[in-house]
């Protein structure tokens, strides 16, 4: 993700991570190709995979599983890697993209905290069951400040803290925006966040099975029926790979950047889409951040979800989903989703997947 937007002689300019300037203006949407998988013969069921593990649940506190060792359930903002609930089961699954692969002998090394964070500069979170509710999300946080020295992964997780602490303290059960909204407020007026962006993608489920969802930026949630895609949210982009987002930038950074003729993306909770789905038994759901959207393409997921259909290991089947995408997202020949895009957008042919980190939070209703 871009760390900012800069406007200069009315011209916008797109800053990539690498350096690189590319001008371009347009909403991305996903492609309405046939499956970038099915056609590349990529996808490999995971059944088999599954049916090797233990075939019942580990229980800690009878219906969840713990999150593996190596994290910190504060830092990743949940419980358990796979938690039923009274009307849902929901598991996350997650892997960040390998920071470390520079060759050059003479470049100083530096470890990051986004390096050290077991999900990157994305970040997720599910709450506690409340009055028969359950909250959940994930955010993904901008990647360029790590480049100026600061911690790119503390907006995302701090705001996912917040959303899982504010709803659990019932200080707001019903609206997605308004939660993202009292997330925000704590995080602008938190020292744990110095510098930052983020996006964000959060619902609300009921006891009455009902999802009510806000979405700022690209990440993205959708909901499956019989194995098809039947709601999605849009993707709220600025420009090409310039998702709206939420920041926190010092006044003093701000005002140095306008004596330069720039800005910075600042946009708010406000801005949000709002969504409301009604549910039924069987019905599954995703949220995931870009790393996942930027890869493959709804028909794709339709495909996975379908070949996992016997599969009742909602836990395995997120992580096998995860480690698919992975592999795409460094293959050099792969159909991803964004090279469409910028195919599209360019009138020239690109391919290879977009190297990312990946993390998605997946609900089934029981």
């Amino acid at each position: 993700m871009l760390i900012s937007l800069i406007f200069k002689n009315q011209q916008s300019f797109i800053i990539t991570k690498n350096g690189v300037l590319k001008v371009a203006s347009f909403k991305r949407q996903f492609s309405n190709s046939s499956s970038s998988w099915f056609n590349q013969n990529n996808y490999k069921n995971s059944s088999s995979s599954s049916s090797s593990s233990s075939s019942s649940s580990s229980n800690s506190s009878s219906n969840s599983i713990s999150p593996p060792i190596a994290t910190t359930s504060a830092s990743l903002n949940y419980d358990s890697i796979l938690t039923k609930y009274q009307n849902y089961q929901i598991a996350v699954a997650y892997q960040p993209k390998n920071r470390n692969q520079s060759s050059n002998l003479f470049k100083k090394s530096n470890t990051t905290k986004s390096e050290l964070s077991p999900s990157g500069e994305d970040n997720l979170f599910v709450s506690k069951e409340i009055d028969g509710s359950i909250a959940i999300g994930v955010a993904d946080g901008v990647g360029g400040w790590s480049e100026a020295g600061y911690d790119s992964s503390a907006i995302s997780r701090e705001l996912c803290n917040s959303m899982k602490t504010n709803f659990e303290n019932k200080l707001e059960l019903n609206s997605p925006k308004n939660l993202l909204q009292l997330a925000f407020d704590n995080v602008t007026s938190s020292d744990k966040v110095e510098i930052g962006g983020t996006t964000a993608c959060l619902g609300i489920l009921t006891p009455d099975l009902n999802l009510r969802v806000a979405n700022l930026g690209d990440s993205w949630c959708g909901l499956f029926r019989d194995y098809k895609l039947i709601k999605e949210t849009n993707f709220q982009t600025h420009n090409f790979n310039t998702p709206y987002q939420l920041a926190k930038i010092p006044k003093s950074i701000i005002k140095k950047a306008e004596l330069q003729g720039r800005r910075y993306i600042i946009d708010s909770p406000n801005q949000a889409d709002e969504y409301l789905w009604k549910l039924q038994k069987n019905d599954i759901i995703m949220f995931a951040t870009d790393g996942v959207t930027d890869n493959v393409i709804p028909k794709d997921i339709e495909i996975f979800l379908k070949d996992n259909e016997n599969n009742d290991r909602l836990d395995i089947i997120a992580e096998q989903f995860v480690k698919e995408v992975v592999k795409v997202s460094k293959d050099s020949n792969f159909p991803s989703a964004f090279a469409q895009e910028l195919s599209r957008l360019t009138g020239q042919k690109y391919l290879g997947g977009k190297e990312d980190d990946i993390t998605i939070v997946l609900i089934k209703v029981v």
